[in-house]
């Protein structure tokens, strides 16, 4: 098999879908939180909601865009790479942890 007989946009696919894997499963831990949080403090459990909803939908965004300008890259043959995706999941998995960490300091 030669080096250059694969698709270079399966790669591209391949980080899309991860991502779209990541939302989804960033999404289902705020939900789990939340649940926890809605027996202990509904107010705290609303903001904690609510902000990592915000979070993932604006990962989502940034993941979508980022697909589109990966693709456009593809066709030039030029590198891309940003680090806002990153930090915003970084930022997610924070609001999941200060949910968490509100439920065991409330429980």
């Amino acid at each position: 098999m030669r080096a250059g007989s694969s698709d270079p946009g399966l790669q591209n696919e391949r980080t899309g879908l991860a991502w779209q894997r990541t939302l989804l499963s960033g999404l289902t831990c705020s939900v789990l939180v939340v649940r926890l949080l809605a027996s202990v403090s509904v107010t705290l459990a609303v903001i904690i909601g609510l902000l990592g909803l915000l979070a993932t939908a604006a990962l989502g965004w940034l993941a979508i865009g980022r697909f589109r300008r990966n693709h456009s890259a593809l066709v030039v043959e030029q590198v891309y790479g940003d680090a806002r995706s990153s930090a915003l999941l970084s930022l997610l998995v924070v609001l999941a942890a200060l949910g968490a960490l509100g439920y065991v300091a409330l429980v």
